[in-house]
């Protein structure tokens, strides 16, 4: 008998959100992210996803190992050019906090 008394964890296989995407079963190329045309089909793609936010955290989790050649392609609706932007305005504010909350 165990006498775990802790939260049940998260069992959630990583990527198991991928299964709901509006992606699925895209072609890779339709999420380019140097030519505007195809930008706002992969965007409106993106719009209704049911698991944007996911999509969005992951692509956040990864940004920080990327250089700029990594960050291809549409994700959550961002290209890599914003999602960097994001990446590092949300590190800039977390920054501050923890400089705050030191002082």
């Amino acid at each position: 008998m165990s006498n775990y008394t802790g939260a049940a964890p998260d069992t959630e296989p990583a990527g198991q959100w991928l299964k709901s995407a509006a992606c699925l079963g895209r072609e890779d190329d339709m999420f380019p992210d140097n030519h505007a045309p195809d930008i706002e089909t992969a965007r409106r793609n993106c719009a209704p996803c049911p698991v944007s936010r996911q999509c969005l955290a992951e692509a956040m989790a990864e940004e920080g190992g990327r250089t700029a050649k990594g960050r291809y392609g549409i994700r959550a609706g961002l290209t890599g050019g914003q999602r960097r932007a994001l990446y590092d305005a949300l590190r800039k504010k977390k920054t501050a906090a923890q400089t705050k909350a030191a002082a």
